[in-house]
């Protein structure tokens, strides 16, 4: 019974790092208000994140702003190259969805495919420039290699992300807290995926 109430017991961390998770969502919308600022937000959520599930020492705030100031340049740019990525595929989406043709109905499917995949790429890339460091191409190119090297990783990332979506468009005050709960959840997975490569690199 001692256990259940004592801080440092596993369950109630993790109850502590989720309430870490909902404030940096509101850190996360102030510093994403510019709009060309929410890829450095985004890539400072993982840093603090990544940190913080792998109970490395770690202060939110300082952490946060820390990475935010560090990959700012970097982050904006790609932030920048996936928006126009994303306006391109949904403005595609929205044109073949009107075309009454079989041409028009499979494109409109290979263009949500090609959402899918977009989505993805933006859950690998932002974590991966908050963890290492590379160039933009290079960036990219990881981001798709481990999509599909780990495919039931990314899966469970993608159901993850639609879970809180859906929870969220059924209880509208938890889309407040999004920006932060899906780092989150999904820095558990990434850790284990970037753990490998880097113990790997470590004992070559």
């Amino acid at each position: 019974m001692n256990s259940l109430f004592d801080l440092n017991n596993p369950v109630w961390r993790f109850i502590g790092k989720c309430f870490d998770a909902c404030l940096l969502s509101f850190v996360w919308l102030i510093c994403s208000l510019p709009i060309f600022t929410i890829g450095a937000s985004t890539t400072a959520l993982y840093y603090t994140f990544l940190k913080l599930v792998k109970d490395e020492e770690s202060y939110l705030l300082k952490d946060f702003f820390k990475a935010f100031k560090q990959n700012f340049k970097q982050s904006t740019i790609i932030w920048f190259l996936l928006t126009i990525l994303g306006i391109i595929l949904f403005v595609d989406v929205f044109y073949y969805k009107f075309m009454p043709t079989t041409k028009g109905l499979f494109m409109y499917y290979f263009f949500w495919v090609l959402i899918l995949f977009y989505i993805i790429i933006n859950i690998y890339i932002y974590p991966l420039i908050a963890k290492f460091e590379n160039n933009t191409i290079r960036f990219f190119k990881i981001a798709i290699m481990l999509s599909i090297k780990h495919f039931v990783f990314t899966t469970i990332m993608l159901f993850t992300c639609a879970v809180l979506v859906m929870i969220s468009i059924n209880i509208p005050p938890v889309i407040v807290f999004l920006p932060g709960l899906i780092p989150f959840f999904n820095s558990y997975i990434l850790r284990h995926i970037f753990d490998l490569y880097i113990e790997k690199q470590e004992q070559n």
